[in-house]
């Protein structure tokens, strides 16, 4: 495949005219048409500049040895393509750790209201149907509501369920954009 094959088959899978390409590349039109006809090639800077807009290999622009569209190398430094799926990555990797931060932080808190007294109210049926309650300041049990005002811990427990909520927005972004994106 040519040159200027490969150019065609690029320009027309990302729905450009020769117009539009000859505008991002700051070239005329007419100079776009000759390269796709094969009448004269585009100087290094432009070669560049076409590597970079199509994601792809410069060496897969001159070379006519790549033959199939199914065989397009991806270009190999700072694509926008390798930049996004870079970021996606890293936001994954924030997403889980930020989920696993909040979780380990709530179920901490759990775990430590079942460990820690603190002074409950008890309410108990009396044999006449009527509930009563009792307790309060004398009465020690176990109780997560309680101890979570008690110790004054209601910062830190919404910094961990706020760290769950992000953390698994931040996870279903990504997979979100890493499925937009090409593979």
């Amino acid at each position: 495949m040519t040159f200027g094959e490969k150019l065609q088959l690029l320009r027309k899978r990302q729905g450009l005219s020769q117009e539009k390409l000859a505008e991002q590349l700051d070239v005329s039109r007419q100079a776009i048409s000759k390269w796709e006809l094969g009448e004269s090639l585009p100087d290094t800077e432009n070669v560049v500049q076409l590597g970079k807009l199509f994601d792809v290999s410069i060496d897969y622009l001159l070379k006519d040895e790549f033959l199939r569209e199914d065989g397009i190398p991806a270009a190999q430094n700072n694509t926008a393509g390798s930049q996004r799926k870079f970021r996606s990555n890293i936001q994954l990797v924030i997403g889980i750790i930020c989920t696993a931060i909040g979780c380990i932080g709530n179920i901490a808190l759990m775990v430590l209201s079942t460990m820690i007294e603190v002074h409950v109210t008890k309410t108990r049926i009396l044999p006449d149907g009527s509930v009563q309650s009792y307790g309060g300041g004398d009465v020690l049990g176990y109780d997560f509501g309680t101890f979570i005002s008690e110790y004054r811990l209601q910062a830190l427990l919404v910094i961990f369920l706020l760290l769950v909520i992000g953390g698994i927005a931040a996870i279903w972004i990504s997979r979100m954009n890493s499925d937009r994106q090409p593979h």
